[in-house]
């Protein structure tokens, strides 16, 4: 498995060892699996990020949600607990006028809605470990379709 991690991401989790690692612009998500980039996307989302992509990127977020519809399989990965973006307890949380209570009701909103993936980490390694585990679990589902 060649786990690809977009250019555009900011803070890859990745660097390039062992051939395990490629850089690419991927159309939907920050890291899908080589040869599987229609297949698979996974969003990665700082406490930071994630309050401003769903107040001021909303539109464009929602962009990217559709693009990951049409996908096997779409999540989003979140580099907090629902308790701390229920408290806003992240470096720089008072430059966002949302409120924590509002962003799960709209990640709850996209999970029941949508049928995406919402997924809660504890911190940015645990993020990196569930990402990993999601991608070889989807590798043994889709063994026969690969």
């Amino acid at each position: 498995m060649i786990i690809l991690q977009d250019t555009r991401e900011q803070k890859p989790y990745w660097r390039n060892k062992k051939n395990e690692i490629e850089t690419k612009t991927l159309k939907t998500g920050d890291y899908s699996i080589k040869g599987m980039e229609t297949r698979i996307a996974i969003e990665r989302k700082s406490m930071a990020d994630l309050f401003g992509t769903l107040g001021k990127g909303h539109k464009r977020f929602k962009r990217e949600i559709s693009r990951g519809l049409e996908m096997d399989y779409f999540g989003i990965y979140i580099e907090g607990t629902e308790e701390k973006i229920r408290n806003k307890d992240f470096p720089g949380s008072y430059y966002s006028k949302m409120r924590g209570f509002i962003i799960l009701k709209i990640l709850k909103t996209i999970e029941t809605r949508y049928g995406v993936d919402v997924v809660y980490c504890d911190n940015r390694n645990g993020c990196k470990k569930a990402i990993k585990k999601k991608f070889k679990d989807f590798i043994e589902e889709h063994n026969d379709k690969i």
